[in-house]
């Protein structure tokens, strides 16, 4: 072999349930003063929020940044991403994929154990979003939740300051008990120590069927079924709704608060008739809801589009698209004065 061949470039595979952070933790590494080229693998960069004064191009599905960091959609299979990634004239130092808020981590990090990859790629982490907040909120996809943080060699708990520091104490105890050997690590808004995270090491679980990795043996790895392979992407429903006229606060309110429980996120821009000149961020994660009034819309015509993700029984197109309806109002509104709504939705 070259000795002067390029070390294989570490990977972070990212996980977390839906509305965990897991979008917000990225955001925040393409803007951290870390001094890596770091490349960052999505389903989908355009929730992934780049200020455009980073931006130096544009390229076949790529957004390359002024900070030598470079952000890339998934199209179809991320190990074939990865690999297009590294090909790249100036390739990464640093590859974080994002996985799905319902895929399974292991099966993932299965595949970038290929004999063939262990040159050129180098499984650095599993690192596993959770929502403080409401981790445990016993929806019906518990299981997928602690399959995530099983498969973790860095736990983040997300969103602690919305926790109690009784909260904070069974929290550590309750992944404790999923993970024992994992890092714990605290953060609000995804703000990770990096020093922690980037380049935590070689993954620790026995991903090689019987045998350890880097030597640990039995005493690295916690029991976990390796050749299952779920597929929960077919458990859920998603729904989108667009409209050119602005909806009532109001009204979206009460709608919003008699969505089904089993409607687990939403996200999405809304042109609101009590703030016609600005944009509302809307954002629901289990019960919570938040709507903040945000940028101008400028020389854009205003207009609502968001998405609903929950079960499939939950996500019924006609009532949800009756419901949504209700909300739109032509009739002028005083404006609001407050820049952030946020609210607990019923439980019923």
């Amino acid at each position: 072999m070259d000795t002067m061949q390029r070390p294989a470039v570490p990977v972070m595979i990212l996980t977390g349930f839906l509305g965990a952070g897991k979008t917000t933790l990225l955001n925040y590494l393409l803007r951290a003063d870390h001094g890596l080229r770091i490349a960052v693998l999505v389903n989908d960069f355009g929730s992934v929020n780049i200020d455009t004064q980073l931006v130096v191009d544009v390229e076949d599905g790529a957004v390359s940044l002024a900070n030598g960091c470079i952000c890339c959609t998934i199209r179809d299979d991320m190990l074939a991403a990865a690999l297009q990634v590294l090909k790249r004239p100036t390739p990464p130092d640093y590859i974080v994929i994002e996985a799905s808020g319902v895929s399974d981590p292991l099966a993932i990090a299965l595949t970038f154990r290929l004999p063939d990859l262990r040159d050129i790629i180098q499984l650095d982490s599993v690192v596993a979003v959770v929502d403080a907040e409401q981790v445990d909120a016993g929806h019906d996809y518990s299981e997928i939740v602690v399959e995530q943080i099983a498969a973790a060699d860095i736990v983040v708990l997300n969103k602690m300051d919305l926790v109690s520091d009784s909260r904070r104490g069974y929290l550590y105890n309750w992944v404790r008990k999923i993970v024992p050997r994992a890092r714990l690590l605290e953060a609000t808004f995804g703000q990770v120590p990096l020093e922690f995270v980037l380049g935590a090491g070689k993954h620790r679980l026995a991903l090689d069927q019987g045998s350890g990795v880097g030597g640990q043996g039995s005493g690295g790895a916690h029991e976990h079924d390796h050749h299952h392979d779920h597929d929960h992407g077919r458990e859920f429903g998603t729904w989108s709704y667009t409209a050119d006229t602005p909806l009532v606060l109001r009204m979206l309110r009460e709608t919003l608060n008699t969505l089904p429980v089993s409607i687990y996120r939403g996200k999405g821009i809304i042109a609101l008739a009590d703030a016609p000149t600005r944009r509302a961020v809307f954002h629901l994660v289990g019960r919570r809801v938040s709507l903040t009034i945000g940028e101008p819309w400028g020389t854009e015509t205003p207009s609502t589009q968001l998405v609903l993700i929950g079960t499939p029984d939950s996500v019924h197109a006609p009532t949800l698209q009756q419901r949504f309806d209700g909300c739109r109002e032509n009739a002028p509104i005083d404006q609001v004065a407050a820049s952030v709504y946020e609210w607990i939705r019923s439980s019923s």
